[in-house]
């Protein structure tokens, strides 16, 4: 087994990925544009340091000749790190959520495959996780007719400033009838919740999946659906976006929890026909425990070309790295 190597290593969840992986005994490389950063917190990670900047291809040969496994923590502008992964039959990883991302990457599967590498995509809490709740209803229930994924993130959880602007520039609009209800885990009050563009609803109904929705709640004592209109108003506007941007990580008024539930629906029926559920807590820990459980099991994977987490994994494989996050999973149906 070879070196793995982490582009973004030093971000939010990079550097919990790497903290895993070096406990279990695996060679880690920290990579980005920031040499001085990544040497900083490699040497406090007890893992190695390079420079890898995205826009400076140059710099991309030297790092890559050494890995065996990459996992990319930053939302690429174009698929041409993908490429040059994958050209040299190396394995990636990406956790981005964003779709455009990974259906750049999607069109590299007959190059992977020429090359005999692999690509694992909807690596984390949501995309990931959510894709396997989705995947272990429609088993449940064949006959559904819709998905519907929920999504919490807590408000009082510390999260990176990467992902903050990217949550606050995904946020549209509300039209009339977009606040729905949702109820996670055992709670018996449901949460204001909205639609929100995660890549696994497009993912897997592009891979024949029939309707998927995703939607985002927020567990914070502040959050109602005027204050989430606010929100989405407030973040359409590039003043006031920077301005949250801001200041958020200094306003974590709520709980660090974070929690899936996923339904499935059948014949339009107003009831779910199957419920799941997912509990824990801090979500880049989540997020870093999936990709560093995949990151040890990739290598020892018989496939081959670009596929999705749910293509290569079932929920159920994934029991003991949940686990030891301490992620508890219920079926209301069970």
């Amino acid at each position: 087994m070879g070196r793995i190597l982490i582009i973004g290593g030093y971000g939010h969840v990079g550097q919990r990925i790497a903290r895993r992986l070096v406990a279990a005994r695996r060679p880690v490389m920290l990579a980005g544009r920031d040499g001085a950063k990544a040497r900083t917190v490699a040497a406090r990670l007890g893992c190695e340091a390079t420079i890898l900047d995205l826009e400076r291809p140059e710099t991309w040969t030297k790092p890559l000749s050494t890995a065996s496994v990459v996992i990319c923590c930053l939302d690429t502008r174009s698929a041409e790190l993908a490429r040059a992964v994958l050209e040299r039959g190396v394995r990636l990883i990406d956790i981005s959520a964003t779709d455009s991302v990974l259906r750049r990457i999607e069109q590299l599967d007959d190059l992977a495959r020429g090359t005999g590498a692999l690509a694992v995509l909807s690596v984390g809490l949501a995309p990931g996780l959510t894709n396997l709740l989705v995947q272990e209803a429609r088993a449940q229930s064949p006959d559904a007719t819709r998905f519907r994924i929920g999504v919490l993130l807590g408000l009082g959880d510390s999260h990176g400033t990467a992902a903050i602007d990217w949550t606050l520039r995904s946020l549209a609009p509300l039209a009339p009838g977009e606040i729905q209800p949702l109820r996670f885990g055992d709670d018996r009050r449901p949460l204001p919740s909205i639609p929100f563009d995660f890549s696994d609803q497009h993912s897997l109904m592009r891979r024949g999946f029939p309707e998927v929705e995703t939607r985002l709640a927020l567990a914070s004592p502040l959050i109602a659906p005027l204050t989430l209109r606010a929100l989405a108003w407030s973040a359409g506007r590039p003043a006031l976006r920077r301005a949250l941007a801001h200041s958020m990580p200094f306003l974590r008024i709520g709980s660090d929890r974070a929690a899936l539930v996923v339904e499935a629906y059948a014949n339009d029926r107003e009831a779910p026909a199957c419920r799941l559920s997912l509990e824990g807590r801090e979500e880049a820990e989540i997020t870093a425990q999936v990709a560093a459980e995949v990151a040890l099991r990739i290598e020892g994977m018989r496939v081959q070309g670009v596929r999705h987490l749910d293509d290569v994994l079932r929920l159920a494989d994934m029991s003991g790295a949940l686990s030891a996050q301490q992620i508890t999973f219920s079926d209301a149906n069970s």
